[in-house]
């Protein structure tokens, strides 16, 4: 009978999943706007020898040249490479030559492994970032950061290759990057890609990896126990998703609350559906924002009221009925897709009053470095005690 209940958010994920997808994380989020504005200012500097250099890089990768490669040709290729397959050939090959030479010859500590893959995200080419990922596989940790793992992740999620998302995924925990298996930005996309796939088999990883996380007493982004709980109804376990949802601190989260609003409706709980109606419409005050629900999940309730009318009216009934009346009076049901928000891209909360990143001024000496060395700082101060903290962690820290 669960299947019948949850049809409606089936038929958002499959429309969700036959179109065109986008990013999961926003430009701003990935670094993309540094890269960006420092690829501008390299195609300044070179702007009357671009095309001797990239011959010259051509001539030095070639097989019977000796000339060194240098961090700084390495870097100019990466923010000078255009969508052509002899500009993505160059790249391969200036890679593959810089990780043949000695180690013993770098005096740098330039990460390149996520300006590479912002790159091939800034072309749209999750290929081009898949061969270079295997292909460096053997180079010492090359791409062994865990902002190459998410700008790889968003690729393949971008490109509807879930389940490459959940290998790359598995490929992180097998090798505990950084010192973490749990990652929070590459959960959140393994939750994002499980949820577009939602086959039997997605649906089964999510809950193994959620068991798994729940064990060790990791907290995932909002984000990512929405797509777990979203992805729970669609497979006709509502009490799972009710569970799920239940570990969120704050349940009147926009999409956590509608969800557990279809959840709780598929279980016929509609006295509990009363005080998640009566938080939204208390107004706290004049400054705070405006809580809305989808027409969608009103329209599921209203069908649940009708249903539960037929059999026994009660007070209930009458109460949810006066609090959807109020709710269209107030203007706070939308006509946006549930699906929709729970799609909507992660935009960093790092961004500058100026629309730029702060990537943009540090990304010429730094590379990946910065991101991390943050990364790694968080592994440093991170103490586990025997009651696992629960603080949500949030996207401040992300730059």
């Amino acid at each position: 009978m669960f299947r019948k209940s949850v049809q409606p958010l089936m038929a958002f994920t499959k429309a969700c999943g036959s179109v065109h997808n986008r990013s999961l994380y926003s430009a701003a989020a990935l670094g993309l706007e540094g890269y960006e504005a420092y690829r501008e200012k390299t195609r300044t500097q070179h702007l009357h020898n671009v095309d001797n250099f990239k011959r010259k890089m051509r001539d030095f990768v070639s097989g019977s040249s000796t000339n060194m490669i240098f961090t700084d040709d390495l870097k100019n290729i990466i923010h000078l490479i255009d969508n052509t397959p002899e500009d993505k050939q160059l790249l391969k090959d200036t890679i593959e030559r810089y990780n043949q030479q000695g180690k013993e010859l770098r005096f740098g500590n330039y990460v390149f492994g996520p300006v590479i893959m912002r790159a091939c995200h800034h072309l749209g080419d999750a290929d081009l970032a898949l061969d270079l990922f295997k292909g460096a596989s053997g180079a010492d940790g090359f791409f062994d950061q865990l902002t190459s793992y998410q700008l790889l992740g968003d690729m393949l999620y971008e490109k509807g290759r879930y389940q490459e998302v959940r290998e790359l995924f598995d490929a992180i925990k097998s090798r505990q990057i950084q010192g973490g298996r749990f990652p929070k930005h590459c959960i959140t996309l393994t939750f994002a890609a499980c949820y577009k796939e939602n086959t039997p088999e997605s649906f089964q990883y999510a809950m193994d990896l959620w068991k798994e996380l729940n064990a060790v007493g990791h907290v995932p982004m909002r984000k990512a126990t929405a797509f777990a709980a979203a992805l729970a109804l669609n497979h006709g376990k509502p009490e799972i998703a009710v569970e799920i949802l239940g570990t969120v601190t704050k349940g009147n989260y926009v999409t956590v609350r509608q969800l557990k609003t279809l959840a709780l409706c598929t279980l016929n709980r509609l006295e509990d559906v009363v005080p998640i109606f009566r938080s939204v419409l208390e107004v706290k005050g004049p400054f705070e924002k405006q809580q809305t629900f989808c027409r969608e999940v009103i329209e599921r309730v209203q069908e649940s009221v009708k249903q539960a009318k037929e059999a026994n009216a009660s007070m209930t009934l009458q109460d949810l009925e006066r609090m959807v009346e109020f709710l269209d009076t107030n203007g706070q049901i939308v006509n946006e897709k549930l699906d929709t928000m729970l799609c909507s891209e992660i935009v960093s909360t790092g961004q500058r009053t100026d629309g730029r990143s702060n990537l943009a001024d540090s990304y010429n000496n730094r590379g990946g470095r910065y991101q991390q060395q943050q990364q790694q700082q968080q592994q440093r101060n991170f103490r586990p005690t025997k009651k696992y903290q629960q603080q949500r962690p949030g996207l401040s820290e992300m730059n």
